[in-house]
Parts: structure tokens; sequence; C-alpha cells
């Protein structure tokens, strides 16, 4: 792996929104303190990744019945994460994805709005700081362009 110097781990900047998104990936989502849940998460939380309900009940429900149970789950790490106002987005890898996560915070300090996409690594051994190298191979695949 390249060497990462954006890496939220080791910064010493971050804000207590930012800190919230990795303490609720490491410990809840890729960890198992589901207990947590009820102090990061409010209860009215809105959902905008289809198929999860939504509330804090929702996202329980998902960890419970689906996060919890996928293949790799401990084996995550975060590549870069930034802040504004209320919002923090947070760019990692998992398993077999890549994610970006985007996360909008209440007066609380607690999240309150989730959007994130997600997409399988685009090649064998991925790694998201090293210098890509030409191929529009996928692309042109992606977009239906042979």
């Amino acid at each position: 792996m390249e060497p990462n110097p954006y890496d939220p781990w080791t910064r010493d900047d971050l804000t207590e929104n930012e800190k919230t998104v990795l303490r609720f990936m490491d410990e809840i989502m890729h960890g198992d303190n589901l207990a947590l849940l009820d102090e990061l998460v409010a209860e009215d939380y809105i959902q905008h990744t289809p198929g999860i309900g939504q509330g804090r009940e929702g996202v329980r429900k998902y960890i419970q019945e689906v996060g919890h149970r996928r293949p790799g789950r401990h084996d995550w790490r975060p590549v870069q994460i930034f802040s504004q106002g209320d919002m923090v987005i947070l760019h990692k890898i998992s398993g077999t994805h890549v994610f970006a996560d985007f996360v909008r915070f209440n007066e609380n300090g607690q999240m309150a709005e989730h959007w994130d996409v997600v997409q399988p690594h685009p090649e064998q051994g991925y790694d998201p700081m090293r210098p890509s190298t030409e191929n529009l191979d996928r692309f042109k695949k992606l977009f239906d362009l042979d």
C-alpha cells in the first residue's frame, strides 16, 4: 500500500463530527458495539441509502441483519475525511468495496442524515493512494461504448 498523508487515524486536527463518524464506523459498523448507536445516531435519522429503513431503528436493523454479517467487515480503513459546517464526508475502503459516506449532524452532535456511494474495488489489489495508469476499458464498458 502507498503511504497515505491524509490518513484520518494519524491526524490531530479532526473536528468532533469527524471523530464521531470514525467512531461510528470503527466501533459500530465495522466493530461490535451496537449499544453505542443510541448515543451517536439521532432517533429521527434520515437515511437516503435505498433499502435501509428510517430512523435509528432502521440503521440498527440494517446492522443486525446485514452489516454485521458481511464477510470481512472488520477489515476497513478510512482514506480521507472532510467536514464543513454540519456535514462530514468519509472516503473509506472495506473488504471488496470503496465507499463515500456523506453525513449531516444535528445540533446535539448526533448523526442525523446519511447518503452514500458504494462501488466494488475497480481492480484487483486496489489501493486508493496509488496513482493510476491510463486504461479506458473499464469506462468504455461502464458506459457501453464498445
